[in-house]
């Protein structure tokens, strides 16, 4: 039992001692203090986007033992020696380094520049970096079935009621996102309006050299069916090619699947929140603008049909060169109106000689009301002309009696019209700036 406790006390003692010496080292510590350094290299980038934004750290610092990381994106801390790091979204991010040595503390902050899927084009206008919602285009052609070399046109024409309110969502991270609003067309329930479908969770782009860029679909999370784009129509490997695209519109084709190659392609725009104030700049120019029937050839600048169906009796055609090409009409931040034929207008079936050249029904600085659709119909705005066809109308001499125009698209480039109130049936008008 002594000897237990003597060597209890020795123990002590010892302990004492060395942080007496400890304490008194400190005093007199040498050497230098750290210097941090490092070196970076993000992983090369992919051919599928998003691809992950990841970045490998090389620790090239001296004199050191401890070490904090800063990504400079919110993340967390590291004490790693040589991180590799995962950033969200691609940017600048400034990223420091501390170290600690036996005689200090030293840091160093670099600008690490993150390469990101928005390097690419497609992508970058597909999502805006960071949300693009595409829906249906309002063309008369917004679905087309093709022959396998495209050579020939099995059937074109517009989106369904149901369709034409559908809303494509494609995120920079790589999920996805589908609104039906209501009710989803459903080709397998015999090409009819149905309860709204479930679609893919995410997607990804594959973009290589000197080949069109692809949307590729991922499985449904649960349940059974395909994901979609467009129609519920089947294709290969959920795979649609890109086959044009800008800003604010997008054509995708696809190969039906069991069907011998037989193509389907879909028209898009981007979905764009305009006010009222914006729509009615966009229509007026801010103060005049004159507009146009869209002459060029394969517009379809006239279309019409029903309301579900815009093209269904009248999938349009070339403009008449003589006296309806000409023809310009011009509104004023005042909500006036000017129709100038040129010499001639075009007679409508209301007017004999019924669809040929005629006299002039040019009008002037006649006043409409301009404001919100109602109803239930397609529509950012709606402009209500007074008196009825072919006195006062826009297009066409023979547009529905109610004289009521919606404005179905509109951009600085061009404006999309339907006429009528979407009870009976509708003319659709493609128009430009003169």
């Amino acid at each position: 039992m002594k000897k237990q406790l003597f060597t209890l006390s020795s123990l002590a003692i010892a302990v004492v001692l060395l942080l007496v010496q400890c304490k008194k080292s400190d005093l007199e510590l040498s050497g230098s203090a750290s210097t941090a350094g490092f070196t970076f290299l993000q992983t090369p980038a992919s051919d599928t986007l998003p691809y992950p934004y990841t970045v490998r750290f090389t620790n090239t610092s001296s004199e050191e033992f401890l070490y904090q990381w800063n990504f400079g994106d919110n993340t967390p801390l590291s004490a790693e020696k040589s991180p590799t790091h995962q950033f969200r979204i691609g940017g600048a991010y400034n990223v420091t380094l501390t170290t600690v040595g036996t005689n200090g503390n030293n840091s160093i902050t670099k600008v690490v520049g993150v390469t990101d899927a928005c390097s690419n084009d497609f992508f970058s206008k597909l999502t805006n970096c960071s949300l693009g919602e595409w829906t249906w285009s309002s063309d008369g052609d917004a679905i087309k079935v093709l022959s396998p070399d495209a050579t020939q046109v099995y059937f074109a024409g517009g989106a369904a009621n149901c369709q034409a309110d559908d809303i494509f969502k494609f995120n920079a991270d790589g999920t996805f996102g589908y609104e039906a609003n209501g009710q989803t067309f459903d080709v397998q329930s015999g090409y009819s309006c149905q309860a709204p479908k479930p679609n893919a969770p995410s997607y990804k782009v594959v973009v290589k050299p000197n080949q069109l860029p692809k949307i590729i679909l991922a499985p449904l999370a649960t349940g059974n069916g395909r994901p979609f784009i467009g129609t519920t129509d089947i294709v290969e490997n959920n795979t649609y090619t890109v086959q044009n695209y800008t800003p604010t519109t997008l054509t995708l084709r696809a190969v039906l699947e069991n069907n011998g190659g037989v193509l389907v392609e879909f028209k898009f725009r981007k979905v764009t929140v305009l006010t009222l104030a914006d729509i009615k700049n966009l229509l007026t120019g801010g103060g005049s603008k004159t507009w146009k029937l869209d002459p060029t050839p394969g517009a379809n600048a006239i279309i019409v049909g029903t309301e579900a169906n815009p093209a269904q009796y009248f999938g349009g055609g070339p403009l008449d060169g003589n006296c309806q090409s000409d023809d310009t009409y011009t509104f004023t931040a005042a909500d006036k109106i000017t129709y100038n034929s040129n010499g001639s207008t075009f007679n409508g079936g209301n007017v004999a000689p019924n669809y040929s050249c005629g006299s002039d029904r040019s009008y002037s600085n006649i006043s409409y009301t301009f404001g919100a659709t109602t109803g239930g119909v397609a529509g950012l705005a709606t402009l209500q002309l007074p008196n009825t066809p072919p006195t006062v109308f826009i297009g066409t001499t023979d547009v529905p009696n109610e004289n009521v125009y919606r404005i179905i698209e509109i951009s600085a480039n061009k404006m999309v019209l339907r006429a009528g109130n979407g009870a009976g049936t509708v003319f659709q008008f493609k128009l430009i700036p003169q």
